[in-house]
């Protein structure tokens, strides 16, 4: 049982990590890109735009170091916890139960007499 036990969390663990190094890998890759466009949305502005393209490489890279900055903090800092009480002491069933079992009040309730 117990070696049931630690071979399913250890793959849940290795679903959560390779899920968490897309992430960071799509966080820079989308902040690169991002970087690349704002640095292309000044050309522009350039008489000569020709002269300055590599304002898109600068932005490019500004984008590359935010969004790896910000992927090595996000990684740096302890995962949470997932609660199943969502904090108020309730199970998910009890949750459940009192969502099927209340009965909304209606917003606007009309009645016709003829």
């Amino acid at each position: 049982m117990a070696v049931v036990l630690f071979a399913s969390s250890s793959t849940w663990a290795q679903q959560s990590s390779t899920r968490m190094v897309k992430r960071h890998v799509a966080t820079v890759l989308f902040s690169t890109l991002g970087g690349a466009v704002l640095g292309l949305s000044t050309l522009p502005f350039y008489g000569e735009p020709q002269e300055h393209t590599d304002n898109i490489s600068v932005g490019a890279l500004l984008g590359f170091v935010a969004g790896a900055s910000y992927a090595a903090y996000a990684a740096s800092k302890p995962e949470v916890p997932v609660r199943n009480d969502y904090g108020f002491g309730e199970s998910i069933q009890n949750k459940k139960a009192l969502a099927v079992n209340a009965k909304a009040m209606p917003l606007v309730q009309l009645n016709f007499e003829f």
